[in-house]
């Protein structure tokens, strides 16, 4: 994959790395599901053999990864193969309509329920203690917003993650645009 070899130019800079892969629906990067209509998916296998792990510049480093509930099996998985240790679900999002109001399933139907939230897991390079200080120990973990693009995660993640960890070297993986005080890689990123 071109992406990986561009990817791997970023090796050993970053104290904080925010990703939200591709992720295959059923298990394979395939179009069948609805991510599948709006870009490409990757499989677990490539999701799994990028080097996240190299990015990182220290000992000490922070990787804040989206998935869907149902399919947050995937998430641990690549967050064992890629060295890191699962910490907790940094955040919570609550997908809301545009009166602010919590949306009800909608869409194909669920097999139990309609998940309308998705999450943003922590991982880090230890299993103990805090990457680095915590600088706002107040910080919320639910984060209701409406919905954008297909997959589009509520821009103030990035600045609650600044807000807990500080003006760090950071990059947005699988960006779909630049952000200021971010580095960004991704196919959407111009």
């Amino acid at each position: 994959m071109s992406q990986m070899i561009a990817l791997s130019e970023h090796a050993a800079g970053y104290d904080l790395i925010y990703a939200d892969p591709p992720w295959p629906m059923y298990g394979s990067a395939t179009k069948d599901g609805a991510a599948g209509k709006h870009y490409d998916l990757m499989s677990i296998d490539e999701i799994c053999d990028m080097p996240i792990r190299a990015l990182f510049r220290g000992r000490e480093g922070a990787l804040f990864l989206w998935c869907t509930c149902p399919r947050a099996d995937l998430a641990f998985r690549a967050i064992a193969s890629w060295g890191l240790h699962y910490r907790g679900v940094a955040f919570v999002w609550v997908k809301t309509n545009k009166s602010g109001a919590i949306i009800n399933g909608q869409g194909v139907p669920p097999t139990c329920t309609k998940p309308t939230t998705e999450l943003c897991l922590l991982a880090t390079l230890r299993p103990r203690g805090r990457p680095f200080p915590l600088l706002d120990c107040a910080m919320g973990q639910v984060v209701l917003h409406g919905r954008g693009r297909h997959s589009e995660k509520p821009p103030v993640i990035r600045d609650k993650i600044v807000s807990l960890y500080g003006d760090r070297p950071r990059i947005e993986l699988f960006a779909r645009a630049r952000v200021s005080g971010w580095d960004a890689w991704g196919m959407e990123t111009s």
